[in-house]
């Protein structure tokens, strides 16, 4: 199966070199890999332009600094720009992935196998392992059933078809599994792969826990879940982080889109999505109990 992997990236000159050495040290490479430097103005730029001279595989492309970070939409847009730069009915799995992970030499070749072995499945990646606080050690980060990381996702051709691509708005990451599903398609973490995400949520520049959860709050909104079920991932959120904090933030952002009036995805939309947050918090009760055994 042919493959192209699409990496946004801004001011990553911190983790961009594990990402290159782990990409290139692959059992099967991609076909294509286009980097696209969303504007950084650290030194990310000549870490990369370094590295790639000897890999005929690597595109690298260079936007203007906008001069701020745009969460979620500027990731998007900058995901797309590498996009337009080939015909991706050409490929037969299509990637976004990030500059700050660092995985195995078999992820690829696993990736392709998943796709291979299940003709259903739309949308899939590894496990993230994140340190939840800077002096943690790397844990596995519990994600609902049938997500996949924003951080490294992996999509079948048909289905990034079927789903008309990502929304460039915070929450795509959420809103594309969501789709898939509601067209069939399968979607989930390969738990044999782990995928280590070096910047953790919340630590990029400029954004900070407290922009990083407001948004998630406004992302909430948006897809329009049971409010139940955003106050327990609040609170989930809060223990994980032993930040009460966070909870506040979340709450800020999502009664400031209702006060903003703010868009919300389509009625069936928010249906399909409530019928599975009832499944996902019947599988997190599962897990729970399991663990008194």
């Amino acid at each position: 199966m042919r493959i192209i992997i699409i990496s946004p990236i801004r001011n990553e000159e911190k983790y961009i070199s594990f990402t290159l050495k782990s990409m290139v040290e692959q059992t099967i490479l991609p076909d294509k890999w286009i980097i696209v430097n969303d504007g950084s103005n650290d030194n990310s730029e000549n870490i990369i332009q370094e590295f790639i001279k000897n890999f005929k595989f690597i595109e690298y492309i260079s936007l203007p600094d906008r001069g701020f970070r745009k969460p979620g939409q500027g990731v998007v847009e900058a995901f797309n720009e590498g996009l337009k730069r080939v015909s991706f009915e050409e490929f037969d799995i299509i990637s976004k992935f990030d500059g700050d992970l660092e995985f195995s030499p078999n992820t690829i070749e696993n990736i392709i196998n998943a796709f291979q072995s299940d003709s259903k499945l739309g949308i899939t990646g590894g496990t993230r392992y994140e340190k939840l606080r800077k002096n943690d050690e790397f844990s596995k980060l519990y994600v609902p059933e049938g997500f996949v990381g924003g951080p490294f996702k992996f999509y079948r051709k048909e289905c990034f078809r079927d789903i008309q691509g990502l929304v460039p708005r915070a929450g795509w990451d959420g809103i594309d599994i969501v789709r898939a599903r509601m067209k069939g398609w399968r979607t989930g973490e390969l738990p044999e792969i782990k995928i280590y995400h070096l910047r953790s949520t919340g630590t990029a520049d400029g954004e900070g826990h407290k922009r990083a959860f407001i948004k998630d709050g406004d992302i909430n909104y948006h897809m329009g879940g049971y409010i139940w079920y955003f106050l327990l991932r609040l609170i989930l959120r809060s223990f994980q982080y032993k930040n009460p904090q966070i909870g506040y933030y979340m709450i800020i952002g999502y009664f400031s889109a209702i006060k903003n009036s703010s868009e919300r995805e389509s009625k069936e939309f928010r249906k399909y999505l409530r019928k599975m947050q009832i499944k996902n918090l019947k599988n997190w009760i599962n897990l729970y109990l399991k663990s008194f055994k």
